[in-house]
């Protein structure tokens, strides 16, 4: 069969949302209607090939949508998805599946829910007593995108909410590090015939894991159906397979030690990094682990990284996704009580890094995408916000700390403003005495008295400057903002302001 070819413009449309809702990419929807990417400003000019001209009944060609998403069908007044199913000759339960993102859930009352996809319930079918997990069926092949390791790997990759929700990225992204094409919760970048094809295929790779991870956990004298174990080496191996078989090889390390998020992170960390040399480990082919992570560093400085740089990316990446990890096994009731308690909301890591401040640092790297197109994960950090802006060329500084501050389990402001923040939390002294790491702090922006420019200490530096972690920050030879570091004097900000 073949897709439907047109679609008649509503009003409200825009072309990028056109293209979103059909799967396909915008400049293709562009180039397919003899429309001009590079005119796609925002602005209408009186060019015809103008892709910001579109009129209310206007019909869009629409071309073939991105691989894995061939057929696409525009649903019409009174029609049910089981009808839908019917007429393109595919299994109901395929349908739903392949469009998950796109499907709004329900609560009994029939109220659309906050979130978007499959909510597991505590007391999920993957767990275990005390925290520890049914590994087959956490790693269940036939539940694709609804298994739990789909949603707990999915949140450390940006993919999956740890309720169980979709971000954008699911249906496709590039991967930061090596620019690949990633589908689905694992960002899986091998042939799959749809977001929830590669979910299936990867939950079958990390079943056929488990075995050499049972017996190198029993050997060190630990238990392979630890939730937080377990979840800690199958993300690993979905990031880094060579990776994860180094941190079965260190897990003796663990013995007597808690399971608890430092400890994992520091053993991720030193997967990558050799704990006795302090370099990254040497590959067979002559490189060095943890290439991808030099492309990250190097995009994110806009020069050649230094080795420490290097290590600071890769360490920034795991406690970022160890983070992300137990958030997602607390809300799958993964957990027990008892290890629960470490991660409460509030609190800080071991090292005394806080929780936000460890976020904001593994989405370094993040950027604007130039053009018509945008990255789904700054539409990510705008919905954090009321605004919720639906573009990476709007001003999104407070959308990534107000993200940044939701993921770590506490409240922003809620305002897409930058100069919100000065009414949020605690004051704090401007000076080096009394910021610190974790603080928020507003600066201002031109000459507008309604502008301004929120982020987040990341250290405090010697003559009165401080370095700042925040979004929308230029990108050093680039054209484009992003998630960045930059020094500012102190005595600049407006304000600085300390989580209550």
């Amino acid at each position: 069969m073949t897709s439907v070819p047109q679609y008649r413009v509503q009003r409200g449309d825009t072309l990028t949302e056109i293209a979103h809702r059909h799967g396909v990419d915008p400049e293709a929807l562009m180039r397919a209607n003899g429309l001009d990417p590079a005119l796609a400003d925002g602005i209408v000019s009186r060019q015809a090939r103008d892709p910001d001209r579109l009129q209310v009944g206007q019909r869009l060609t629409i071309p073939s949508a991105t691989a894995g998403l061939e057929r696409q069908h525009s649903v019409a007044p009174g029609e049910t998805l089981a009808g839908i199913a019917e007429r393109w000759g595919v299994a109901l339960w395929s349908l739903i599946e392949a469009n998950l993102p796109f499907l709004p859930s329900h609560e009994p009352s029939g109220r659309p829910a906050a979130t978007q996809g499959p909510v597991a319930a505590p007391g999920n079918a993957a767990a275990g007593p005390a925290g520890t997990l049914d590994l087959r069926q956490f790693t269940d092949p036939t539940q694709g995108s609804r298994a739990a390791a789909a949603i707990v790997i999915g949140s450390a990759e940006g993919t999956r909410r740890p309720n169980g929700g979709f971000t954008a990225a699911y249906g496709g992204h590039a991967d930061p590090g090596n620019a690949a094409h990633n589908r689905g919760s694992f960002s899986y970048q091998h042939t799959a015939s749809s977001p929830a094809d590669a979910d299936r295929r990867q939950l079958q790779a990390l079943q056929g894991q488990l075995p050499a991870y049972e017996a190198a956990a029993r050997a060190a004298g630990l238990d392979p159906r630890n939730a937080r174990l377990a979840s800690a080496y199958l993300d690993l191996y979905n990031q880094s397979p060579s990776a994860a078989a180094r941190f079965l090889t260190q897990l003796d390390s663990l013995r007597g030690q808690p399971l608890d998020t430092a400890h994992l992170t520091q053993l991720r960390v030193n997967s990558f990094v050799d704990s006795s040399t302090g370099e990254r480990f040497r590959l067979a082919n002559g490189g060095q682990a943890g290439s991808g992570f030099v492309n990250i560093a190097r995009h994110q400085l806009g020069r050649t990284p230094s080795e420490a740089e290097v290590q600071a990316v890769i360490r920034a990446d795991q406690q970022r996704r160890m983070t992300a990890v137990d958030a997602a096994l607390q809300q799958q009731g993964l957990l027990g009580a008892a290890a629960a308690a470490p991660v409460a909301p509030t609190a800080a890591a071991p090292t005394g890094v806080p929780r936000h401040l460890q976020i904001a640092r593994g989405e370094l790297g993040t950027h604007e995408i130039r053009g018509a197109r945008d990255n789904p994960r700054v539409i990510e950090y705008h919905q954090a916000t009321s605004l919720r802006a639906r573009n990476d060329e709007t001003s999104w500084c407070s959308s990534f700390v107000n993200w940044t501050m939701q993921q770590a389990g506490l409240r922003g402001t809620n305002s897409a403003a930058a100069r919100s923040w000065l009414n949020w939390g605690q004051a704090v002294p401007r000076d080096a005495a009394h910021v610190k790491p974790g603080d928020v702090i507003v600066f201002p922006r031109g000459n507008n008295p309604a502008q301004g420019h929120v982020a987040i200490v990341s250290e405090v530096l010697d003559n009165g400057m401080v370095r700042v972690i925040g979004g929308n920050q230029g990108v050093r030879g680039e054209a484009y903002d992003g998630v960045t570091y930059a020094d500012r004097r102190l005595d600049s900000a407006l304000g600085v302001r300390r989580a209550p």
